[in-house]
């Protein structure tokens, strides 16, 4: 099976013409070409045409939250809503934020950056404004791309933003800059992107990238950037391979990283303002629960639901390496336990991926905290 093996639990709306489609791209003379060859070959889980289910082109944000994608019009105040399976709900907008190019979540929250020096957080259930971050960075760093990360600003979260060819920047949740990545050091022409604090070798910064000149077929690559240097790490995503057919120009858009679109695995999601449609995909990083190729043997959590303790229960001697991750990927426990039993008084409730290594075999599954 072609796989990129990131296993951290295993392993350590515009118009359409007959001819062209209005799409946001990077401007003439700013593109970045990534001097990195593709080095690994990704399972696509999701690909499927997404403006012929809307009905229109001119889309780029992209997220999944509450069971539902969220896709904008980056040209307009419109977003769209489509199921779990593709199909069109309806298309809102959003009082007060027009040009969305990019949606990251906190798990409450949906945060969206517009190109410029502003975060808009969104309140889902009344779609509405919460509040308006307004960035002061030094660096000139924009928010077309904007992704959550909780590890930022000493676990009190924040965001890494970036726009085409400029220096990308960490902000914390009131929009101080915190870091800097130089454009001459990641080298891309940033649209979307992805925090990766679950992959082997992370934490990552996905970039969804618009590589090589205007008017290149190729201009829709994934490309990963170690953390917290932004140096390209060589592994790279072309989506042109994999494009739904009849397509003939990709261009990249909006990217996240969630739980919650394959259930029990980790999925890397992207938009591609594609021609003559746009689409979205699904890269998977960590497999649906059940595929581990070291899964330990009888593994079972017991009552999961759970609160307070949870049963851990294998058929293999010794002591359990327990590691906890949070929905967002955060490392939450990491600890050694003998016997069975793990306290879990100090999770909130929600949803959590817990990972058991025992004897150089390691298993994980999804545990529900009440």
């Amino acid at each position: 099976m072609k796989k990129l093996q990131l296993l951290v639990f295993a392993l350590a709306i515009g118009t359409i013409t007959a001819h062209a489609q209005k799409v946001d791209e990077a401007p003439n003379g700013s593109t970045y070409v990534s001097n990195q060859a593709q080095s690994a070959l990704f399972d696509v889980l999701i690909n499927f045409d997404a403006g012929a289910a809307i009905g229109a082109q001119g889309n780029a944000g992209v997220i999944f939250f509450n069971n539902q994608y969220w896709v904008s019009a980056w040209a307009s105040d419109l977003i769209h809503v489509l199921d779990n399976t593709g199909a069109f709900i309806e298309t809102f907008s959003i009082p007060g934020v027009t040009g969305t190019r990019s949606m990251t979540t906190d798990g409450t929250s949906i945060f969206i950056g517009t190109a410029t020096t502003v975060i808009y957080d969104i309140d889902p259930p009344s779609r509405t404004i919460n509040n308006t971050i307004n960035i002061i960075a030094p660096s000139g760093a924009e928010a077309r791309m904007c992704t959550y990360d909780p590890t930022l600003d000493g676990g009190a979260g924040g965001f890494w933003i970036g726009d085409f060819g400029s220096d990308i920047a960490s902000v914390d949740m009131d929009g101080a800059q915190l870091s800097v990545i130089p454009a001459a050091v990641h080298g891309q022409a940033v649209y979307g992107g992805a925090v990766d604090n679950v992959s082997t070798g992370g934490p990552f910064l996905w970039t969804h990238s618009q590589d090589g000149a205007t008017g290149d077929v190729d201009r829709d690559v994934i490309v990963q950037l170690a953390l917290p240097s932004g140096v390209p790490t060589g592994v790279t995503y072309r989506y042109l391979n994999d494009a739904i057919p009849g397509t003939t120009e990709v261009l990249s858009g909006g990217l996240f990283i969630s739980d919650d679109v394959v259930p029990g695995g980790v999925t890397m999601i992207g938009l591609s303002q594609s021609t003559p449609s746009n689409a979205i995909f699904g890269l998977e990083l960590i497999p649906s629960l059940g595929v581990n190729d070291n899964a330990i043997s009888s593994f079972s959590l017991y009552p999961n639901p759970a609160n307070g303790k949870v049963n851990i229960n294998t058929t293999v001697a010794g002591d359990k390496q327990v590691v906890v991750y949070d929905i967002l990927g955060k490392q939450v426990i990491n600890t050694t336990i003998a016997g069975g039993e793990l306290n879990i008084s100090s999770l909130k409730a929600g949803v959590y991926m817990v990972s058991v290594t025992q004897n150089k075999a390691t298993a994980t599954k999804k545990l529900v905290v009440q």
